[in-house]
């Protein structure tokens, strides 16, 4: 979104404040609420000031994309030392922390909180003298502000747990507040985006970066998902006490699969029928569009990202942090998430995401794939390469920063999400059905997505798909993290990816039967071509002309430490962080940690 700042500045600097932060009383808007929230020119630029949460130095620039969602049985953290920069991917979840324990707005909990109150601050203003009811611009500016809230608050949630709920502009009586319960917060953010829902609809969807209706019916589900599932909780009662508390299922009677669920899949099942969306024809081209993301962002036909982070095009680091590695691209600051190398062979060979995906391979400075260095170790984000950035779009030289609007939410999700709800309610076929598309896309074949399907014959089997599916399909996209937690297999997942990763250490157990040393060349078009690591190849790729094959040992190179270091702490006790001493000293007492963070 253009000019977030600038309007940031112009409208809400003095009327704005980190709402866990400073925790000072906010100061006056440079206009009155009711000048403001009733010119829509004024509002907008109102609303636009809620994104600067986003864009700001180390919340999601950094911070949500190296840290946040790895390690999980699908990412890992590049880096496996056992230190403090790596600590909470490894769930050592301490309290000083030196690269956490931050309390400015920069970083996720004061600057979450920050968009938050901005957000409580429009929402007030448009329900109070915005005509909403009347204006449907006013009225789509406030289901926008409704919107964004719930996904900062989602966020906000996915890194600590609980936290405070503030759902009005901050005032003399409400400085300081404790933590609420997760089901306070995850009732008002669902009752927020049906209404929210209310007042979008579904025409503005090529503008990404603008939450419209799919975006609120989609994280209705999403929330929902999470609120019926398991996660970690304090006692009944015991929220803000320190309380160690258990992973565990809301006993709330609204907070139930069987409530929320049918609503989930309505809303799934609106966006599905009337937001004429669909999935890109093939997995890469959404992938090439992500990856040279720019200024024709918004009229560029775009029929699968539903909503973006709101990067301007010269903000946002995750492209050049995140890309595989490239000799060409001296603007590559490090990849910092990697794939657990298991992944890769999880996947059938005819699924054209796994290498588009999964890839053991780099870029030379010639643009051509060099396997020459290859490792079982380590597995890049192929889905992500700035050798996909169009000629005149390149990164400079200078820049650090590559414009990409990282895919919050996209169509494939909607459909996964809901074929997985309808598995839960009892509807096979009708799941099949969601998950088919995908799987079209995916095999490029209807006869082997049928074939898949036909092999899910109860609701067990097709949960397991579904936990595959979300695999394949997301792998890269920090979605995973928050999927096992509310599954209730997070430690049992990494226990289960550290075996793997074992076996392919010793080259053994199902990984035994391919070649111990597998064979590599570059076809004409500079990408790679493998012989070894596909099932049943064995002996030696036959000579056919088309290029020398070269050999590179594998298996034994995957290292102790990546092993090892998944994760230090328990998973299941230290899923979330602790809100830092920072900001529970500017508390005064009133805020707590729970979990056993005692301060």
């Amino acid at each position: 979104m253009k000019n977030i700042v600038k309007s940031a500045i112009l409208f809400f600097a003095a009327g704005s404040i980190c709402a866990c932060s400073a925790l000072d009383q906010r100061a006056k808007s440079t206009f009155e609420d009711d000048i403001v929230f009733s010119n829509y020119a004024l509002a907008r630029y109102a609303v636009n000031a809620i994104y600067e949460s986003y864009i700001t130095m180390a919340t999601y620039r950094t911070d949500y994309f190296e840290y946040y969602g790895a390690n999980t049985d699908v990412e890992i953290r590049y880096s496996a030392e056992d230190a403090p920069q790596n600590n909470y991917c490894q769930y050592k979840m301490t309290l000083n922390n030196i690269y956490f324990d931050k309390s400015g707005d920069d970083y996720p909990y004061a600057g979450n909180f920050k968009g938050i109150e901005r957000a409580n601050l429009c929402i007030k203003g448009l329900k109070e003298y915005g005509n909403i009811d009347e204006d449907k611009q006013m009225g789509a500016l406030y289901g926008e502000a409704l919107t964004v809230r719930a996904m900062l608050y989602t966020d906000l949630m996915n890194y600590y747990g609980e936290v405070p709920a503030r759902f009005e502009p901050i005032n003399q009586e409400t400085i300081y507040l404790p933590k609420a319960d997760k089901d306070v917060l995850y009732k008002h953010l669902l009752s927020d985006l049906e209404t929210a829902a209310k007042y979008l609809d579904y025409n503005n969807q090529k503008l990404i970066t603008v939450p419209g209706k799919a975006c609120a019916n989609g994280m209705y589900a999403r929330i929902a998902l999470q609120a019926a599932g398991y996660s970690r909780r304090p006692d009944v009662g015991k929220v803000n006490t320190g309380d160690m508390g258990s992973v565990r299922k809301s006993y709330d009677p609204e907070l139930q699969a069987s409530v929320l669920y049918p609503k989930a899949l309505a809303a799934l099942k609106d966006v599905i029928d009337n937001a004429h969306l669909g999935l890109y024809e093939n997995y890469e081209d959404m992938w090439r569009f992500y990856c040279d993301m720019g200024a024709e962002y918004g009229t560029v036909n775009n029929p699968e990202i539903i909503f973006g982070l709101p990067f301007d095009d010269n903000r946002g680091q995750h492209l050049i942090r995140n890309c595989m590695p490239d000799d060409r691209n001296k603007t590559q600051s490090g990849y910092r998430i990697t794939l657990n190398p298991a992944l890769y062979f999880k996947f059938d060979k005819e699924d054209t995401r796994r290498d588009i995906t999964c890839c053991f391979h780099k870029y030379d400075k010639d643009g051509k794939a060099d396997l020459s260095s290859a490792s079982a170790s380590n597995l890049y984000v192929g889905k992500y390469r700035q050798g996909w950035r169009s000629p005149g779009h390149e990164i400079p030289n200078k820049d650090s920063d590559d414009g990409c609007k990282f895919t919050y939410l996209r169509y494939a999700d909607i459909l996964l999400m809901a074929a997985e709800i309808a598995n839960e309610l009892g509807n096979l076929d009708e799941a099949k059905a969601y998950m088919r598309p995908v799987l079209v896309r995916a095999y490029k074949s209807e006869v082997l997505a049928d074939k898949y399907l036909d092999r899910l014959v109860d609701k067990d089997t097709f949960f397991n798909a579904i936990k595959d599916q979300r695999a394949f399909e997301f792998a890269g996209e920090l979605l995973r993290r928050a999927d096992l937690i509310r599954w209730g297999i997070l430690k049992e997942s990494l226990d289960k990816a550290k075996s793997d990763m074992r076996l392919i250490q010793a080259h053994d157990g199902k990984y035994k039967s391919f070649l111990q040393t597998f064979y590599w060349r570059v076809k004409a078009d500079g990408e790679p071509e493998i012989f070894g690591l596909n099932p049943g190849e064995t002996g030696s790729p036959a000579s056919d002309g088309n290029g020398t094959w070269k050999t590179k040992k594998f298996w034994s190179s995957m290292s102790n430490n990546r092993i090892n270091n998944m994760y230090i702490g328990d998973p299941d006790i230290y899923m979330y962080r602790p809100i830092p001493p920072s900001i529970l000293i500017t508390n005064l007492g009133v805020l707590k940690n729970d979990y056993g963070y005692t301060y």
